[in-house]
Formats: structure tokens, sequence, C-alpha cells
């Protein structure tokens, strides 16, 4: 996909291209007002995503983790 595309083409100029795949996250993405939407005790919010893509940047250059996925535990 795109991402793939994008590692490709920038890899020559040590650019880290990481896709981030997220299950429900509790934002207003998606929302037509823009409001947020209800934080729920079982659902990810933004702190779990900001955190994955903070480690992964964290990570030594030498390599990259090219695909994450982030669920919640148990979200129904």
């Amino acid at each position: 996909g795109m991402t793939q595309c994008w590692q490709a083409d920038l890899r020559k100029y040590n650019v880290r291209v990481m896709g981030i795949n997220p299950s429900y996250v509790a934002t207003a993405f998606g929302t037509v007002d823009g409001v947020e939407k209800t934080a729920e005790p079982n659902k990810l919010t933004g702190t779990e995503i900001a955190h994955t893509i903070k480690s992964a940047l964290e990570m030594d250059v030498r390599g990259f983790i090219p695909e994450l996925s982030v669920w919640a535990t148990n979200p129904f």
C-alpha cells in the first residue's frame, strides 16, 4: 500500500515511515461536528496511540517498525 511505497521511496534518505493501525479510539476523527467522542473505559484513547508512536520513534535509527496494530484488550 501507500505506506510501503513511501518506505521504499524515502529509505535512501534515512526517513522511517511507520503505519499505525489503531482499533476504536475515542476522538473527534470522522465526526461531522468535530466534537470528541465520549471516552469509554474499555476503548483506546489518544494517549495509548501517542505512546505507541513515541515508542516506535525512540527506537535506534538502525531499524524501524514498519507497521503497528494497537487494539483495545477487550472493547466489548
